[in-house]
């Protein structure tokens, strides 16, 4: 089994079990695993596989066709339409049940909308001899969320369900690398987050320079052009949408920071955000309502995506020394010194899924049933939860090099009064410990204290 995905695969098995056929829309971003979910669940199943490419519909329809024609289907005719594949497919598997999947099936659509109507005509013709389920697979989260269902109209009725693959947790890193050092795979986390699908390009014999300069920084390695990518396989415009990350790789999180940064008006810059978030990789903060709510920090975004975030925070400013200086030479002048403190981002999301699977495994005092983050401007809570009963948890998680001490706690305590929370529990995080005297002066508090290096 897969690591991670296991209630995923299951779930397609369920789907696949069904009296009737299924027909499933499966997606997720690059990197995250999704097409490991479909091979995992097809392993033991006959299974016809179709990539559309990005070409016109005639070119797709010929390459789909003699893609098939090596795996022994026959078609008389030289451009066999979209129509008659998929007679074809039927007629191969007249006794048998097999899963039909159509990978990246937005080209196909987008080439032709024509082919939208004839997929949903077969489905419909052989859906209820329960011989086959399909499968549509996409990495385009923007197409599917945005503009799948508006272009299919009354033919999403027939979708059994919308399977999207969210990125890997913490934890399935930690049980995919199999090692015991917990602060390293905290590092590898910050780097790669939940693109499992990367997981395997991190050398857990090495160091995370060595990783760094041998995934990051050398000719032809695999996000050398990370940035670049994740823009130019969707989006166009490639000099604007790289300017605002930027900005917010490098601190410019709010929409007036990004407009005195780039001279871009707010109405444009609202527009190509929009556009990063349908991709899965921005994000915009929304602080967990509070009665403070003047106090909230409003409109701050920041990049989903670990791995474009350290391109546009480390490569992205200083590319042109990659061509004069050796990788170990940029590694020591761009990156050493910053690095550590791009690595702890990361540790307040490790301890908001910690909290999050003790709620699940009913390991929390309260049972949580809404939670998030509150951003204010005097500073961060970075989690909240509350129970039916309105009991409330927070959460503070410190990443510095010093043991949290007592002024560091009422820093997030005046935080909690501008949020006009009165915390019922307290959850105290840290990656260097705690000062000795901390407990003894609050005594009068609930509070669980928590070493990071022990998770």
């Amino acid at each position: 089994m897969i690591i991670g995905r296991g209630s995923e695969v299951d779930y397609l098995n369920k789907m696949f079990n069904e009296p009737e056929g299924a027909l499933v829309t499966l997606y997720g971003r690059p990197g995250v695993g999704t097409s490991s979910v479909w091979h995992e669940f097809v392993k033991d199943k006959k299974y016809v596989y179709i990539k559309c490419p990005k070409a016109s519909a005639r070119q797709i329809d010929f390459l789909i066709a003699g893609d098939l024609i090596l795996k022994g289907y026959e078609f008389s005719e030289e451009y066999p339409s979209f129509s008659t594949i998929l007679d074809r497919l039927s007629d191969k598997y007249k006794l048998d049940k097999y899963v039909f999947i159509l990978d990246d099936f937005e080209n196909c659509f987008k080439a032709d909308e024509n082919n939208i109507s004839t997929l949903f005509s077969f489905l419909k013709l052989n859906k209820n001899d329960n011989r086959f389920m399909c499968l549509l697979v996409s990495h385009d989260t923007r197409y599917v969320e945005n503009t799948f269902v508006s272009k299919i109209g009354k033919n999403a009725l027939s979708i059994d369900a919308f399977l999207k693959i969210q990125p890997a947790s913490f934890m399935d890193l930690v049980l995919y690398y199999n090692i015991d050092d917990t602060s390293r795979c905290m590092d590898y986390y910050a780097l790669l987050g939940g693109n499992i699908a990367f997981y395997n390009y991190f050398d857990k014999t090495i160091s995370l320079k060595e990783n760094i300069i041998k995934n990051f920084l050398k000719d032809n390695s695999p996000f050398r052009k990370a940035g670049y990518d994740v823009v130019l396989e969707y989006l166009r415009e490639i000099n604007v949408y790289g300017t605002i990350l930027y900005c917010l790789a490098n601190g410019h999180t709010k929409l007036n920071d990004i407009y005195a940064h780039t001279g871009f008006s707010r109405a444009k810059i609202s527009v190509y955000l929009k556009n990063l978030m349908s991709l899965d990789t921005v994000e915009k903060v929304s602080s967990f309502d509070t009665p403070g709510n003047e106090n909230t920090m409003k409109g701050v975004y920041r990049i989903s995506n670990p791995i474009v975030n350290f391109w546009y925070k480390f490569i992205y400013p200083h590319e042109s020394y990659l061509e004069l200086m050796t990788p170990e030479k940029y590694y020591d002048t761009f990156i050493n010194d910053n690095i550590p403190d791009f690595l702890k981002e990361a540790l307040p999301l490790i301890c908001k899924e910690y909290l999050t699977l003790l709620n699940k495994k009913h390991g929390l005092p309260i049972k949580v049933t809404k939670s998030g983050e509150w951003v204010g401007k005097a500073g961060t809570i970075h989690f909240i939860g509350k129970d039916e009963h309105r009991n409330i948890l927070a959460a503070y998680c410190a990443v510095g090099n010093d043991p949290l001490n007592y002024s560091e706690f009422e820093w997030f305590d005046y935080c909690l009064k501008e949020a006009r929370i009165n915390a019922d529990y307290i959850y105290l995080f840290s990656k260097s410990g705690f000062d000795e005297d901390l407990s003894e002066m609050l005594t009068d508090r609930e509070i669980t204290y928590i070493d990071i290096r022990n998770l």
